[in-house]
């Protein structure tokens, strides 16, 4: 019998060898087995690559790097890279005799856009539209005077689902400013996500409106987005969409019509059910599309007895007297957001902690072992606090006021399944401590995939990594959507020996962080740090970045790689700042090391040198132009004025959060160093997809047609 270890894989080549050699090689110590174990993981990678080859035949099994090959050999050509792991070229690729077999049509000009864009878009002929005399011979019905009383058709008004006659406009739709004319074609496009929970626990509403619920798991206001439903005809289902409520009003309502005999009508209707955007189940029983009515609950009014009032728009719950839940009460919804980034229910399968034989792992959930994070932290400090993950396995609520005391050398991680995303209330505040009294004994912990109410502080020697997490900016928000505590930090390092503690952040969203200058370093990328704004309040109430809320202490030195920064910034040194946006005055103690590139500065700033930065480098391209005439101090007042950021919404909870307006200067919008917006969202790769497009149209668009590129989120 062969011995059990000459079957392991490595010895494929040595298990060919006669027995005699194998039994002399034994004889002096196996040198033979292992250099032949070595030449077999060459042939190993050989295998591999000649197995690759074959796959990357096809655009469907191919490689991303092959991808652009493939498309050479289709003279698929002149498309920006890009390099986002969330959008891949294949599709357009995989398509192209497709699209080109039915070129000029509107259906190809939508599929095309969403293709090379990766964004759902909608392609509207606008010559359909317009208000034109018809000949009695060839009427068109659908085009003519508005019906006033068609309350659903005027809501639609100026949206990509617009079916109302409009009279001509004669500028071009390109630059986007015209729309309604004979050759103009728009391609509207979705840029926000939609993004699924499921079986949460909402937030109650506060007295006295306590038979009431937000959809929200922290009491926010929070329009819910519609999940798109496949393919089909021109329908707001199929976009990932705020709801609308008066189409979500329309659709239960023509569900009871429809169904209103029907003893067992269906589960669903276009918009709600457990198959789409929205669900309620109180007690453990789902309510039917029948039980449920659209209304504006503002107010908070309850809804009339036998029924349950949504508010889609702003994602609020009211029961009637006497039908409140009396147990339990989940919801399943969409909300909206722009990115992978901050607590999310996405695929974050690449930066999970992996469990291994060395590491124990504490189960918490509905069925698993633990019920909350405390029994798991108990357990964990019985167990002599081994190296160890708390995962956690569903999207609930867990309490989070807890005391985390690390042992030297410890390890611990909290975090959640792939595609949940958990919420952790009362950290009032969330602490953690070290044992360690040296560099050698620091401690390890890291928080994944959490969306944190409240704040994080920490004393000791740590290692602190956060990714994929959310620390509400300003700790708690109140059902209006602003932060209540909004000149208190999200992270606080205190203590009198912080020489080791070291923060390293990722694809996170934060608030303020108070770090003493001796901390060993801070590492922030792919994130948004954010001191918000008070209710009525036009400045930041402390620092974004620094030692004490005024600024008047430096924070550590610092490392900061694609991240929007709103507040002020003071550290001991700038390391490194690319393609950052600081939306307020940034300060460095030691300016003749570090470099700041690729970034946007705001006048005032004292930083090491700069490269490429504005609006520093839009001033000194006009000068160039203007030489040897110099550039006037009101035209550089205007270049200072019109190259500056400016976001859709700066208010965290906002479904387009962060994200840079389209009348952002061009400058910010294509700044990054590979020509993607500076920020924490130019891991998207807008400006790319965006150039993709237009070069895609000149080969597809009819001639004499003109396309417009139209942004609806």
């Amino acid at each position: 019998m062969t011995p059990l270890s000459s079957l392991r894989a490595s010895d494929r080549l040595y298990n060919l060898l006669p027995v005699v050699y194998r039994l002399r090689d034994a004889e002096q110590g196996e040198p033979l087995r292992a250099l032949l174990s070595i030449i077999n993981d060459e042939l190993a990678s050989v295998e591999a690559d000649i197995t690759g080859l074959y796959e990357n035949w096809f655009i469907e099994t191919s490689d991303e790097w092959v991808v652009p090959y493939i498309g050479d050999l289709l003279a698929v050509r002149g498309l920006n890279a890009i390099k986002t792991t969330a959008f891949s070229q294949r599709a357009y690729v995989a398509n192209t005799l497709f699209y080109r077999r039915r070129k000029g049509t509107a259906h190809v000009l939508e599929l095309l856009a969403k293709d090379v864009t990766g964004w759902h878009a909608q392609a509207v002929e606008f010559f359909q539209i317009l208000q034109t005399t018809q000949y009695l011979n060839h009427r068109r019905l659908f085009n003519t005077m508005p019906d006033l009383r068609d309350v659903n058709a005027l809501d639609l008004l100026d949206t990509p689902f617009d079916k109302l006659p409009h009279t001509v406009d004669i500028r071009h739709i390109n630059n986007r400013r015209g729309k309604h004319n004979i050759p103009n074609i728009g391609l509207f496009l979705w840029r926000l996500q939609n993004y699924p929970l499921l079986a949460v626990t909402p937030r109650k509403a506060l007295a006295p409106h306590t038979y009431g619920y937000h959809f929200s798991t922290i009491g926010n206001p929070a329009p819910l987005f519609n999940a798109p439903a496949g393919s089909g005809s021109p329908d707001e289902q199929l976009v990932p969409a705020p709801l609308r409520p008066l189409d979500f009003h329309f659709d239960l309502k023509h569900y009871v019509d429809k169904f209103a005999s029907d003893p067992n009508p269906p589960e669903n209707s276009r918009y709600y059910g457990p198959e789409r955007s929205l669900q309620i189940v109180k007690d453990g029983t789902p309510v039917p599309p029948k039980d449920v009515m659209c209304k504006n609950l503002s107010a908070w009014d309850r809804p009339p007895a036998g029924k349950v009032a949504v508010d889609v728009e702003r994602g609020r719950i009211t029961f009637a007297v006497g039908e409140e839940p009396t147990q339990e009460l989940t919801v399943s919804y969409n909300y909206g957001f722009s990115a992978d980034i901050g607590g999310g229910p996405y695929d974050r399968r690449e930066r999970m902690a992996e469990v291994t034989p060395n590491i124990v792992e504490f189960q918490v959930g509905v069925g698993k072992t633990y019920a909350t994070l405390s029994a798991a932290l108990a357990d964990w400090d019985t167990q002599q606090k081994p190296p160890a993950i708390i995962r956690v396995y569903d999207s609930a609520t867990y309490d989070a006021n807890l005391t985390i005391n690390l042992p030297k050398n410890g390890m611990l991680v909290i975090d959640c399944e792939n595609g949940e995303r958990p919420t952790l209330v009362n950290a009032a505040p969330l602490t953690v401590t070290s044992a360690a009294t040296s560099a050698e004994e620091t401690a390890a912990f890291t928080l994944n995939g959490l969306l944190i109410e409240g704040s994080l502080e920490l004393s000791g020697k740590i290692d602190l990594t956060i990714s994929d997490c959310t620390l509400i900016p300003g700790r708690t928000l109140d059902e209006d959507g602003y932060p209540e505590h909004a000149d208190e930090a999200s992270i606080v390092v205190s203590g009198s020996d912080v020489t080791d503690t070291s923060l390293s952040i990722s694809r996170s969203i934060l608030g303020p962080l108070e770090l003493p200058t001796e901390c060993r370093a801070l590492t922030v990328s792919d994130s948004i740090v954010d001191a918000p704004l008070a209710k009525d309040a036009n400045d930041p109430a402390r620092a974004t970045i620094a030692a004490d809320a005024g600024a008047t202490l430096a924070g550590p030195v610092t490392t900061l790689e694609r991240v929007t920064i709103f507040g002020e910034v003071f550290v001991k040194e700038l390391t490194l700042a690319s393609e950052v946006i600081f939306v307020h005055t940034v300060t460095a103690e030691r300016r003749q090391t570090g470099c700041v590139r690729f970034s946007y500065v705001p006048q005032g700033s004292q930083t090491p040198r700069r490269y490429l930065c504005q609006p520093d480098l839009a001033i000194s391209d006009r000068e160039k132009e203007l030489d040897p005439a110099p550039l006037s101090n009101a035209e550089r007042e205007e270049i200072i004025l019109r190259v500056r950021p400016q976001f859709t919404s700066k208010r965290y909870g906002q479904p387009a959060y962060a994200q840079l307006s389209s009348a952002c200067a061009h400058e910010i919008r294509t700044g990054a160093e590979d020509g993607s917006e500076m920020g924490v969202f130019s891991l998207l790769q807008g400006p790319q997809r965006e150039a993709n497009l237009r070069i895609a149209l000149d080969e597809y668009l009819r001639f004499g047609l003109e396309a417009g590129i139209i942004f609806v989120t």
